[in-house]
């Protein structure tokens, strides 16, 4: 996410005594967090089977009337003991509609390992139904309450209310106590259903030093912050439910919430006194610990590389040749299996003689065999979309990174290449990739580099249409570029693996005709691209008086995606694209034109959508031009009314049909 979207700010004060911040910078900007929100007021805290009219009487979300149920509050108090941090969480839910009693069936899984790593007690839940005036509280039992034991150390705790109708407030507390004192859990904001009110507090240990990071548009702009005597909180109201949107896959990134890191810890030594010693790394060691596991797996050495590659012929005249063929050797040759991470499991002798490894031990092998050619190579820690962050932390935590890349010099050009698609040719990096930077691991040097990926993921649809005898014949060459053809190529392979005939690709557009001679052609090794032939028929066409089509026959947007009244997110694109679509028509002899679609210009404000149509006349031709062009593939939520006006009116413009008139004779 940009920066001028403002989803996601970094603290980095102490979060100690609130007195002493870790800078006078910092304390500043704190400051004047607090004094603009001191002013507002904060929620007790509430107390089971004591409720409020409103709450007793609400049936529906305002700003989301669709909801089945919803959070009237919940909040988490979290404070340190020797050696443990301990949270004690508390959840209101009122039941709606029939449909979100699902709701009524609560799972927190933790892991409690062979030391009591997470633990949770003290659980204690209760259910209220109304009868007109009378409210009937029942206190949960254990036959209600338990604990699942899910194996290697993880369990979950259990609630299932019992008697839950429309109008019911459930609610349940429990503590959970956690000896993970390095990375906190925090909290996330909103939930599944719409959240009315959400708190968190903390009360800091003066001698623990915690780096701090926030993510979401109302928590950087909305939240009611206090800060007093060491203890932090932070209040959301109103939030919507966490749900997939169109065009936006990754929204675990945009998630309101908070959380925490260890950076320094206060110590007593016995020459020097009270001494803070570091936790944190700097970018450099990361990168060198990184490294170390890479190198103890032998992913840096020359020797069973080289071996590996006696009888493979990667030789090239220049970088580039070896490069590719490097990829393409260990693609075909190597399995890709499990999920994609940072880390190395196995050994490069282990992954030479299975020949199956995960998509970042390949990414290895390939660094290493292009490293054992002189060629420099090297691997870039990323943190994928939907890893849960928008932005790379300004500060070296390993858990913000979840996947690697190479970042490679071909003759004297940067080149990124990745192992993950096991259909995507050299130089195709896979999407979730895209990220807008990463940790560049260089023994001694390694730091946070900028990304960027060109290319050009365009369609291009042509069209010649003509009668011929009596039928309607529209010749059609579609072409999908760069990752539009990676995806295109997979659906092709789809229905062939399923033995369904190709036709299925075009048939939602092509109702009432015949789909023909549909042949696909893969030159995304070579071009780049891939190009499908295929023909649509309207048989009998000239036994009508008129002929009535629509002209362009393809186009991911002939419906609009999105129907939403609403949304939360951005929608995202993905990339810059354009749809270019091109059709010639050739008037039939006995016909004239008796109408075609108007020429026209649409945008959105900030022009990051545009789309035009064209069509004219020449000599005998109707040409039809059609343009979509997406210039920001990242439109925020503040303008997707605007966008779905849009691409309403661009699906109604591609559906205008072109009619064909027999001319008859006076």
């Amino acid at each position: 996410m940009s920066e001028s979207l403002g989803f996601e700010k970094k603290y980095s004060f102490k979060l100690t005594d609130s007195h002493q911040p870790k800078n006078h910078f910092m304390k500043k900007i704190f400051t004047i967090i607090f004094l603009l929100t001191s002013s507002l007021g904060y929620a007790q805290t509430i107390k089971m089977g004591k409720f409020s009219d409103e709450e007793i009487n609400l049936k529906q979300v305002s700003y989301e009337p669709d909801a089945g149920a919803v959070v009237l509050w919940e909040e988490g108090e979290s404070q340190f003991f020797s050696g443990l941090l301990e949270t004690t969480y508390l959840f209101r839910v009122k039941i709606l509609t029939d449909a979100g009693k699902e709701h009524a069936d609560v799972r927190v899984r933790y892991y409690l390992g062979d030391n009591k790593t997470e633990n949770i007690s003290s659980v204690k839940a209760q259910i209220t139904n109304f009868n007109g005036n009378e409210a009937e509280t029942v206190k949960l039992g254990k036959e209600n309450i338990f604990d699942v034991d899910l194996g290697d150390g993880i369990r979950e705790m259990r609630i299932t209310f019992p008697n839950v109708q429309v109008g019911s407030i459930l609610e349940y507390t429990y503590k959970k106590a956690d000896k993970n004192l390095t990375f906190l859990d925090g909290w996330t904001f909103q939930n599944p259903i719409p959240t009315l009110g959400s708190q968190y507090q903390i009360k800091m240990n003066p001698n623990l030093d915690y780096k701090m990071i926030t993510q979401g548009y109302n928590l950087i702009n909305n939240a009611e912050i206090s800060n007093e005597y060491g203890i932090y909180k932070w209040t959301l109201r109103n939030l919507f439910s966490l749900k997939e949107e169109p065009y936006m896959k990754n929204y675990r990134d945009y998630i309101e919430r908070i959380e925490f890191q260890l950076s320094q810890y206060q110590t007593n030594t016995e020459t020097m006194g009270l001494q803070w010693k570091d936790v944190l790394n700097t970018w450099e060691m990361l990168g060198n610990e990184l490294i170390s596991t890479y190198r103890d797996k032998g992913f840096y050495r020359n020797n069973p590389i080289e071996k590996e590659l006696m009888d493979a012929d990667i030789s090239g005249s220049t970088q580039m040749e070896i490069a590719e063929k490097a990829y393409y050797y260990v693609r075909d040759n190597f399995k890709a299996e499990g999920t994609d991470f940072i880390y190395a499991n196995q050994q490069i002798n282990q992954l030479l003689k299975t020949r199956i490894g995960s998509p970042q031990e390949l990414n290895l092998l390939l660094m290493g065999i292009l490293k054992s050619q002189g060629i420099s190579c090297d691997p870039i820690l990323i943190g994928s979309k939907g890893n849960g962050r928008s932005n790379i932390v300004p500060f070296p935590f390993l858990t913000q990174f979840d996947e690697i890349l190479l970042r490679t010099e071909l003759d004297g050009k940067i080149q990124y290449l990745d192992l993950s698609d096991k259909d995507a040719p050299f130089g195709y990096v896979d999407l979730d990739k895209h990220v807008q930077a990463g940790l560049y691991l260089v023994q001694g040097s390694s730091a946070i580099v900028p990304l960027e990926f060109k290319h050009l993921s365009n369609k291009v649809y042509y069209s010649d249409v003509s009668l011929e005898g009596s039928d309607l014949v529209m010749s059609n060459t579609l072409r999908h570029y760069y990752y539009e053809g990676l995806d295109w190529n997979k659906a092709v392979n789809g229905l062939e693996k399923q033995k369904e005939p190709l036709d299925k690709l075009f048939a939602e557009n092509t109702e009432g005709m015949i789909i023909r001679e549909v042949e696909v052609d893969n030159v995304l090794k070579e071009k780049n691209y891939v190009s499908t032939n295929f023909k649509i028929v309207m048989e009998s066409a000239a036994d009508q008086d008129m002929i009535v089509f629509n002209p362009i026959k393809y186009s991911s947007f002939s419906k609009n995606p999105f129907t939403q009244e609403y949304r939360i997110f951005p929608v995202d694109f993905e990339y810059p694209f354009t749809e270019t679509s091109n059709v010639n028509i050739k008037i039939p002899e006995g016909y004239e034109l008796d109408d075609y679609p108007e020429e026209s210009v649409m945008t959105i404000e900030g022009n990051s959508v545009v789309f035009s149509y064209s069509a004219k006349t020449m000599n005998g031709v109707l040409v039809i031009g059609s343009k979509l062009s997406v210039k920001n593939p990242l439109i925020p939520a503040t303008q997707y009314a605007d966008l779905k006006y849009l691409m309403e009116s661009i699906a109604s413009k591609l559906k205008e049909p072109v009619v064909l008139k027999k001319i008859t004779n006076p």
